[in-house]
This record gives C-alpha cells, sequence and structure tokens, in this order.
C-alpha cells in the first residue's frame, strides 16, 4: 500500500478530552514511530507508550486505517463512545481473521465439549440445568454462522435457552477464570425477564432475613450498594463472603427462635445488622414476624452480607456488571464496570476484559446498531476462595450456614431468563479492534478462527489476517 495515500488516523479520548488533548502531538510522533518500524507494511501492527501520570498512547493499524488512542486512567465507571471499525469482510478472496489464545469456546448444538481442541482449556464440557434447551441460530433470529468451507471448517453452534428457576444455567470449570491473571469474556445474550432479588426464604417459608448485595466502600469503613442488589452470571462466578471483622448477636423469625426473641439468640459472625433497606425491599414485619411473647422481631431491615465476584453479571434487573473482587473488606476504593440498562429481547454481542493494571471494560453492541459502547471500571487482580467451585451463566443459587455452628439460616436464587451463545474465553485482555472482530462474528455470521483453526486453514493454502493483543 502506497503510504502517502492512506487516510487520515483517527484519534479518540478516552477520558477528559480537554486534558488529553495536549498530548496530540506526541501521539502522532508514536504513530510515525510505528509507521517506520512496519517495515513490511504489514495490515496489521500496533504500538503502546505508558506515561509517567498513567496516561497510555495506543496506535494501530488494521487495513487501511490508523488509529491512536489516548486514554486516562479511570476508578469510576463512564461511557465511551463507539469502537474504532474494522472492515467486516477480509479484503482478498482466501484471507480469513483470527484472533490468538482463545482457550474456550462452546457450540453446544451437536456437543457440550469445548470446540478449542488446544490449550489449557481443551477437554472441558458444559454443565447444562435440566430444563435449559439449545436451539439454532436460525430459531432465534441470529446470523448463521459462516465457517470456512475452503478449508473443510464448520460451525454448529447454538443458542442455549436458560428459562430461571432451579434447573436454569450452564456450569463451566474453574479454571475458564483465573485467580491473579488478566482474562476476557464474551458471549451473545439475549435477556427476557428483568433479573429479581430473592427475599424469600422458601424452605422456612419467610422472608430471609439475610440479604447479599456487591458492597462497595472508599475506606473500609462505611459500605453500600445498589438497589435492588440483584446479580447473576453471564459468564463468572459469585457468591456471598463473609466480613471478618463482623459479629452480630441474632435471633431468627422461626421456630425455635420464636419462642422468644429476646431469650433465643446466638452470634453470627460475618454478617452486619441493617439500618435501612432498599426502598422495594420487604420488611420483616407483622404477624408472621412475632414471637410467642408478642415480641416483634428486633430486626425488620435484616442483615447484610458482602459478595465475591468474578465476571460478567447480570445486575439490578437489566444492567451488565463487570467485577473481580474477592474481599470487600479489604479491597476498597475500586468500581466495577456498570453498563446503561438493556433492552429485554433484544440481542447483545458482550466482552468483559480485566487486564493488568486493574481496568475493567465492558464492550456492547446492539443486534439493531453497528456501534457498540464501552464501559470501564478498575478492580483488583485477586484470586477468589474454596466456595469458588464452577464458572456459571445464569446461575447464582447458595444456601447460607452460621458459620460457628453449621446451621442453615437462609438461601436464595437469582437466575435470570436469558438466551446466551457464542461463550468464549480467554486468559488475556482483548484489544478493542478484537471485542469488535468477537462482535462480528456474532452479529454477523464472519468467520473468525483459533488458533487450531487458523493452522488449518494456513495448510489449506489460506491467509491469516490476525488481530493481535495489545502490546504490553
Amino acid at each position: 500500500m502506497n503510504r502517502n495515500f492512506r487516510p487520515t488516523a483517527r484519534l479518540r479520548y478516552d477520558g477528559d478530552a480537554a486534558t488529553l488533548a495536549g498530548l496530540r502531538g506526541q501521539a502522532l510522533r508514536e504513530l510515525a514511530v510505528m509507521d517506520r518500524e512496519n517495515v513490511f507494511d504489514l495490515p496489521v501492527c500496533s504500538r503502546v507508550l505508558r506515561l509517567p501520570g498513567g496516561e497510555t498512547i495506543v496506535c494501530g493499524r488494521t487495513g487501511s486505517l490508523d488509529r491512536v488512542d489516548i486514554v486516562a486512567p479511570r476508578h469510576k465507571s463512564s461511557r465511551a463512545g463507539e469502537r474504532p471499525p474494522l472492515r467486516p469482510r477480509p479484503e482478498k478472496e482466501g484471507d480469513f481473521f483470527a484472533i490468538p489464545d482463545c482457550l474456550a469456546r462452546y457450540e453446544g448444538m451437536t456437543s457440550l465439549q469445548n470446540a478449542v481442541t488446544d490449550g489449557d482449556l481443551a477437554g472441558w464440557s458444559l454443565g447444562l440445568g435440566n430444563d435449559v434447551t439449545v436451539i439454532a441460530p436460525s430459531q432465534a433470529g441470529l446470523a448463521m454462522p459462516e465457517g470456512l468451507p475452503q478449508a473443510g471448517i464448520a460451525r454448529d453452534p447454538g443458542v442455549f435457552a436458560l428459562p430461571g428457576g432451579a434447573a436454569s444455567g450452564l456450569l463451566f470449570g474453574r479454571d475458564h477464570i483465573p485467580d491473579n491473571a488478566p482474562f476476557s469474556v464474551s458471549c451473545l445474550m439475549r435477556l427476557r425477564e428483568p433479573l429479581e432479588y430473592d427475599y424469600t426464604y422458601d424452605d422456612r417459608d419467610v422472608l430471609n432475613p439475610f440479604r447479599a448485595y456487591f458492597l462497595q466502600s472508599g475506606d473500609g469503613s462505611e459500605y453500600t450498594w445498589d438497589c435492588p442488589g440483584s446479580i447473576s452470571p453471564v459468564l463468572g462466578f459469585c457468591s456471598p463472603h463473609l466480613h471478618p471483622g463482623w459479629t452480630e448477636t441474632v435471633t431468627y423469625p422461626w421456630s425455635p427462635w420464636n419462642t422468644d426473641f429476646t431469650r433465643q439468640t446466638e452470634e453470627l459472625a460475618g454478617a452486619k445488622r441493617a439500618a435501612t433497606a432498599c426502598p422495594d425491599a420487604p420488611l420483616l414485619t407483622g404477624d408472621a414476624y412475632r414471637d410467642a411473647a408478642g415480641h416483634a422481631y428486633p430486626y425488620p431491615h435484616g442483615f447484610i452480607l458482602g459478595l465475591q465476584a468474578a465476571g460478567l453479571f447480570v445486575y439490578n434487573g437489566n444492567r451488565l456488571l463487570g467485577a473481580r473482587l474477592s474481599n470487600f473488606e479489604s479491597q476498597f476504593g475500586f468500581a466495577p464496570a456498570l453498563t446503561d440498562p438493556l433492552e429485554y429481547g433484544l440481542w447483545h454481542h458482550v466482552a468483559m476484559t480485566h487486564d493488568t493494571d486493574g481496568t475493567v471494560r465492558v464492550y456492547v453492541a446492539r443486534e439493531d446498531d453497528a456501534a457498540a459502547s464501552v464501559w470501564t471500571g478498575n478492580q483488583p487482580l485477586c484470586a477468589m476462595d474454596d466456595a469458588c467451585a464452577s464458572q456459571a451463566s445464569g446461575v447464582n443459587a447458595w444456601t447460607l450456614h452460621n458459620g460457628r455452628t453449621g446451621a442453615t439460616i437462609g438461601a436464595y436464587r437469582m437466575n435470570p431468563v436469558m438466551d446466551v451463545a457464542l461463550p468464549r474465553f480467554f486468559h488475556y485482555a482483548l484489544s478493542a479492534d478484537q471485542a469488535y472482530l468477537l462482535q462480528l462474528e456474532a452479529l454477523t455470521g464472519l468467520f473468525v478462527a483459533d488458533d487450531q483453526e487458523l493452522g488449518q486453514a494456513a495448510a489449506a493454502g489460506l491467509t491469516p489476517i490476525i488481530i493481535p493483543k495489545e502490546a504490553s
């Protein structure tokens, strides 16, 4: 390609544009350096410069498009503009797109096994709830996957229909999201109903006095949570987490404790009495919450528990949350990535990344709009505890126990009614271009090769266009 006739580079500011505009000159110089270093005029290349103040200049080339992102560090969730466009099809016959190091991709139509046959997650299989069904993309209004017939590669993905309730959801192996390391997940999803907070404790026929929330704090002394507080994985894991410094004297609104609330008590570690509740949260009041002596239940707002969470979640009805937090009592001052509400019944492609510097990004694209938006946050690289047995989609169901006595003291279930397709897992943070390419795969049927498919296609004489990782 004649370098003198390249289109003008596209500049994007992620952060305060007025502040970052002062770096424009330096950014263009870095672009020129990338151009000089690209002695073979490769169609895909990149260069990254990290500045002492935390700003990052990312130069990239994809085909005929040069772009420069000037990014400031963020500590609160925010929305940025649409992604830089890639051409939706390769320019030349025989070319195909590829993304390196995808470790798991699940199709589900004919097999529940990981379709990526090489790598650390090869051989894993999905676990399906008994009420989950798998339907063809055409039945769900999705583009049929193209595969790569020139290389004998076909795709047969299905759509996992998750009905909510006890027999819903998908389970993945524990290693799909690594501890203390960057990762990414992506999928198609269609939310059918709002995710509601489960206030009931069915086994006791009362409201649950213990309520788990994604707790946040700036200093470790005061904690806040978003209302109503519902949360369930799209691709990830969450479970209740007890604060090691919290201890409460409690009683329970069921037998034998409700013979006399003032005398029937015990110590509970890890929870905190709530002084207030979310506006729509039902209170533990009324005749059902009086003991035999006529005393009202002394904790009408219940008790608060924290959560550990890693991955991408449906949150508070119809929003998405990108988070990794294991010990909320010590990991304070962080903010997850939180999106705007999703429209029900509409397919969205979502990619969530967690980078080595703690930056979380959630890329979201609607089926009826080629543009995509990204929400950012900052979370610690951390390990989940032993309660983290499986990563999941659409499964958040737990039984709570008093850690001192082992007695069952509560249970809840928050399983969304949604459809999921093309789940993918990576053990690095996807670049913006990689996230956009996966969007094209999901919403237009574009073939995007994994590593073993790349080798098969190259052996058939086809030419890969590899969309690279961000330089670190």
